[in-house]
């Protein structure tokens, strides 16, 4: 029997280095239940996994996206 193939993936966790605590990649699971690590580097051995409703800081990407959000777009008027 052939295995299902891998349609939509969506992140569930995020890996974090044990030494430096800092993002270094997602954890996916797959529709499918395949699980998969989405590194951003190279893998790294000493991680630990974080779930994201355990996340207490404000994530780098959200900073971004809300500093996207507040900027007052009045200065394109004249453009």
């Amino acid at each position: 029997m052939a295995p299902k193939p891998r349609l939509t993936g969506e992140p569930i966790m995020r890996i974090l280095c044990k030494k430096t605590d800092s993002l270094v990649g997602y954890l996916y699971q797959w529709d499918n239940g395949d699980l998969q690590p989405a590194w951003f580097d190279d893998a790294i051995a000493d991680v630990r996994y974080e779930p994201f409703d355990q996340i207490t800081e404000q994530s780098p990407l959200d900073a971004l996206e809300t500093g996207r959000r507040s900027h007052d777009p009045s200065h394109l008027e004249n453009v």
